[in-house]
């Protein structure tokens, strides 16, 4: 029997459940994109708490969810990660108005008493277009956090993965490097 989960709930000061179950590829695919369990909630409150709360008062800005909980229909559908911790609501991707994504990054990843998992920069190139940049975080409610800091660049679809956090341009010479 499914319940019915009040989307407008705060999960803390700033964030509510609606803000990570915003989609608008579940929209166009009629996806109820919405935690079935209460661990799930749990784990989407404990982020909230105790990542991303800290974070917006540590960069001083509001942070912006551009993806939170999926469903595994929604996950497979954007070719996200097969074991994803948005599926279990331990992750979110965010931008932050007013500050670069490339400065949120390293501010974050500077913070040793922040409790996450993973802090993911991410860069995406697009032909001819801006690259898109967003931070994912992830957070375990139950079980260690590795506090493990990565920078995902992709372009063409190629993905490349270095430890830290690392600008746009040191991916652009690191490739020069490569190919020389």
């Amino acid at each position: 029997m499914t319940h019915f989960i009040d989307q407008r709930q705060a999960l803390s000061p700033h964030f509510t459940l609606k803000e990570f179950t915003r989609s608008e590829a579940a929209n166009k695919h009629q996806l109820y994109n919405v935690p079935r369990e209460e661990s799930e909630i749990a784990n989407l409150r404990a982020l909230a708490l105790k990542v991303l709360e800290p974070a917006r008062e540590i960069l001083n800005k509001p942070l912006i969810i551009t993806s939170g909980f999926r469903c595994g229909t929604l996950n497979r559908l954007i070719g996200g990660a097969a074991q994803s911790q948005h599926m279990y609501g331990e992750a979110a991707d965010f931008i932050v108005r007013g500050l670069s994504m490339f400065d949120a990054a390293i501010t974050l990843a500077a913070q040793d008493s922040l409790p996450f998992d993973q802090l993911i920069y991410e860069i995406r190139v697009r032909q001819e277009q801006r690259p898109l940049e967003w931070l994912h975080v992830s957070h375990k409610r139950l079980g260690g956090n590795r506090h493990e800091v990565l920078t995902v660049y992709v372009d063409n679809d190629q993905r490349e993965t270095q430890k830290g956090i690392l600008s746009m341009n040191e991916f652009n010479t690191m490739e020069n490097n490569h190919a020389a």
